[in-house]
């Protein structure tokens, strides 16, 4: 049908070949990290993660690579029972995908801001529950446009998903309800659980310059700088991270999104076809950077990562670090060395505080 150059399919079948590979070993690299690491299995965080890594797995086995078949042939090229299959699945694991999101913001949010309920109330079955949860509400909102017939193959995005052209009033109302419930709801508990974490980062990295300030004998004037610039530099971190999670939720979902709703209300837009393939190539874009920002900014699964490929001596040896043990031993003793030196005693950090601590350096 020509709808795309000979350049434009090169370009497109090769970042989605790309992607796709990126999304298979980088999510499956994430579940095997988790398996193997007794230190992450023994958090209930690795549940939502490995979750999110299972659909953003199988979103690049039933739905990346029929789009990049279409491309090169300039068509469906896999009849119309896969066509559903397909569609089907990649409502599913979008909606688990999305949804699983504010489960790990949720889960975040007990941990840092209420972490003396947080072992209570986040147990396995907790987790298990929710999971199940985010599951059942992704597959009740897939099944339905199957009864209705609407999943087709779409010319606009070289991939088989809801038509741009239907204005039903049963379609206008599901396709609300499934963005508001879903993406929006979404969006709207991380904007709100990511503002309280970093509020309780910023109080907390405060407390901390604060007890340094108070531990160590700094001189007069340079203690209090010294101790604002680390606080400021905790303060800048965290809020840099979540910005960085609520930006690349944004960057993928929202320009595919918005130009779905844009359709609902005017119908086709005016866009090329180079456009709309690639605002949908965006979405899949999510699939691939999930397991960099849930796996690779977690300093624990660095830690395991290094691990499972070094080995745990030669872990340590490249990370330049003791272990943990050591560690503790040789603080206590340098604290024991300053309070019999200078007579002072500190209080460095509550309970409260030290499970707090622990837990903003996962985000």
């Amino acid at each position: 049908m020509g709808f795309l150059s000979n350049v434009e399919v090169f370009a497109f079948a090769l970042t989605l070949f790309l992607m796709t590979l990126a999304a298979l070993v980088m999510n499956f690299l994430v579940c095997l990290v988790v398996y193997r690491s007794k230190e992450l299995r023994r958090h209930i965080s690795s549940v939502f993660i490995v979750n999110l890594a299972v659909c953003d797995f199988f979103m690049a086995v039933f739905a990346m690579p029929y789009s990049f078949g279409a491309i090169v042939a300039d068509k469906w090229p896999f009849g119309r029972f896969w066509c559903q299959t397909s569609a089907f699945w990649n409502m599913v694991l979008s909606l688990a995908a999305v949804l699983t999101l504010a489960t790990i913001s949720a889960d975040r949010y007990i941990a840092v801001c209420k972490p003396l309920q947080y072992r209570a109330k986040m147990t396995v079955q907790m987790a298990l529950t929710m999971i199940s949860f985010v599951w059942l509400q992704s597959v009740v909102f897939s099944l339905i446009p199957i009864g209705f017939g609407w999943y087709d193959f779409n010319f606009r995005y070289f991939f088989c998903t809801f038509p741009s052209d239907l204005h039903k009033v049963n379609y206008l109302v599901f396709t609300g309800a499934t963005y508001t419930a879903n993406a929006g709801l979404s969006l709207l508990v991380m904007l709100v659980t990511y503002y309280r974490i970093f509020n309780v980062a910023k109080l907390h990295s405060r407390r901390i310059g604060h007890a340094v300030i108070t531990a160590v004998h700094l001189a007069p004037v340079r203690g209090p700088i010294a101790a604002t610039e680390t606080s400021r530099q905790r303060e800048f971190k965290a809020a840099r991270k979540i910005l960085f999670v609520i930006g690349a939720f944004l960057c993928c979902l929202a320009p595919y999104t918005t130009l779905r709703i844009l359709e609902l209300a005017n119908g086709e837009l005016s866009l090329s076809h180079t456009v709309t393939i690639a605002l949908r190539w965006i979405a899949f874009l999510k699939s691939a950077i999930d397991p960099f920002i849930y796996g690779l900014l977690q300093r624990r699964f660095r830690r395991a990562l290094l691990e499972l490929f070094l080995g745990t001596q030669r872990a340590r040896l490249a990370r330049g670090s003791l272990p943990v043990g050591h560690v503790r031993l040789s603080v206590r003793a340098k604290r024991q060395s300053s309070q019999s030196e200078t007579g002072t005693f500190v209080t460095v950090a509550t309970k409260r505080s030290s499970i707090e601590w622990t837990d903003m350096k996962w985000f």
